[in-house]
């Protein structure tokens, strides 16, 4: 009897202390709702600042005698595009390039029309640093340290 009352007991104990409700429903997220919405910077502007790298054939530079502006004309979310204006001596060159901003909102993918690619990350609202590629002969890499103008 005593066994049975102290079963009895631990039964109700159970039940009060709410150890057998049912678990809150969750509502899923709308279909679409991403799982986690990214925020996605603006970029568009005109962006500039200095350069360093290494050339095959020439060594390393600090690129002194070339002027490097990289202006974002267009963005779509995540998608933009612009040109970059490299002067030499006074002289300008442009070339087009377009570049994606990743799914955490700060890694960029660059391509750029005269060829090479570049990394980078976000750095701050009016701050990027890209990363510069181009392979073949003669191969070549550049760190850029951008700020919005």
């Amino acid at each position: 009897m005593k066994t049975e009352l102290s079963l009895l007991l631990l039964i109700i104990a159970v039940i009060a202390c709410g150890c057998t409700a049912a678990a809150p429903a969750v509502s899923p997220a709308p279909a679409d709702t991403p799982a986690t919405a990214v925020v996605v910077p603006d970029l568009t502007g005109t962006w500039t600042g200095p350069m360093q790298g290494y050339d095959q054939g020439t060594g390393f530079s600090d690129y002194a005698d070339l002027g490097v502006m990289m202006n974002i004309t267009e963005q779509k979310g995540r998608v933009f595009a612009g040109d970059i204006v490299f002067t030499t001596n006074g002289t300008p060159s442009v070339s087009g390039f377009a570049g994606v901003i990743g799914r955490d909102g700060r890694t960029l993918s660059i391509t750029e029309q005269a060829g090479g690619y570049c990394t980078g990350e976000i750095v701050g609202e009016d701050e990027i640093e890209l990363v510069y590629m181009e392979d073949g002969s003669p191969y070549s890499i550049a760190i850029d340290s951008f700020r919005r103008v």
